[in-house]
C-alpha cells in the first residue's frame, strides 16, 4: 500500500498541489486523472520519486520513502514506467529484459528465466523476444516495459501515460494483463485518456487546481456530476 498523507509541493510561488490525502490500495488499479493544469503530473512526478516535495509523507508499504530517491524507491519495490520509451533500442526485447535483471541480481537463475518465458507468452510476446526494440510496436514496447517490472519484483507500478501512442488492439491487450497482475501488484495509472483508464481501473483520483476533487470507484466518477462539469462533460 501506498499512503500519501498532507502532500504539497509549490515551484515559484505557485502551488502545484496541496495538502494531498489518500492511499493506494496494493491489489487495485488506480487511475489519476485531471484537466491540464490540475497537479496530476506533478503529483504523480513527486510519487514516483522523479521530483521533491515542500511538506508531507508518502510511506510504500512500512517504509517512509519521502526523501528517497527514484533508485531508492525501486530498490524498495516501487516500478516506474515513463511515459517516453525507456527500452534499449538496439538490444532484443529479451536483452533488455536480462540486463536489467543481471544489473538488480547479478545472475539470471534458471526460474528467473522461466518466468520470462512464462510472462513472454502471457503477453503474446513470445515471437518478439529476438526484435531490436527499436523495430517493436507502440504496444509491444509498453508491455515490455511493465514484464520488465514485474521481474524486477515490483510490489507497486506506476504507469505514466500507458496507452499514450498505443493502438487499440493493444490497449485491450494491456488492459488484461493489468487486471490480471493487480491481483498480486498495486497499479497507479496517470493517463489523459479518460476512456481506457476508466475502463481499467477499480478507483479513480480525481484532481483540479492543485487539489483532490473526488475520489471514488470508477462507476462512481462516471457518474458524478461534479466530475462531469470539471472534466468528462455533460454529455457524458
Amino acid at each position: 500500500m501506498i499512503k500519501i498523507k498532507n502532500l504539497s509541493k509549490s515551484l515559484n510561488g505557485k502551488e502545484l498541489f496541496k495538502n494531498i490525502n489518500f492511499s493506494l490500495n496494493n491489489q487495485k488499479i488506480t487511475g489519476l486523472l485531471g484537466a491540464n493544469g490540475a497537479g496530476k503530473t506533478s503529483l504523480f512526478r513527486a510519487i514516483a520519486g522523479l521530483s521533491k516535495v515542500d511538506d508531507g509523507d508518502i510511506t510504500l508499504f512500512s517504509d517512509d520513502i519521502t526523501s528517497k530517491n527514484i533508485e531508492e524507491r525501486s530498490k524498495l519495490g516501487l516500478s516506474y514506467v515513463p511515459q517516453e520509451n525507456s527500452l534499449f533500442d538496439e538490444l532484443s526485447l529479451r536483452e533488455n529484459l536480462e540486463i536489467v535483471i543481471e544489473l538488480k541480481f547479478k545472475a539470471i537463475k534458471k526460474s528467473k528465466n522461466e518466468e520470462i518465458d512464462a510472462l513472454l507468452s502471457k503477453m503474446n510476446l513470445l515471437d518478439k523476444q529476438g526484435t531490436k526494440a527499436k523495430l517493436l510496436s507502440g504496444g509491444e514496447k509498453r508491455k515490455a516495459e511493465i514484464l520488465r517490472s514485474i521481474l524486477l519484483d515490483a510490489k507497486f507500478i506506476l504507469l505514466d501515460e500507458p496507452f499514450a501512442g498505443v493502438d487499440p488492439i493493444s490497449v485491450d491487450e494491456i488492459n488484461k494483463i493489468l487486471k490480471d497482475l493487480s491481483n498480486n501488484v498495486g497499479i497507479f495509472i496517470s493517463d489523459h485518456n479518460f476512456r481506457d483508464v476508466i475502463k481499467v481501473c477499480d478507483d479513480i483520483i480525481l484532481m483540479n487546481q492543485g487539489e483532490v476533487l473526488l475520489m471514488g470507484s470508477s462507476t462512481e466518477i462516471m457518474n458524478d456530476s461534479i466530475a462531469k462539469e470539471f472534466y468528462f462533460g455533460r454529455e457524458n
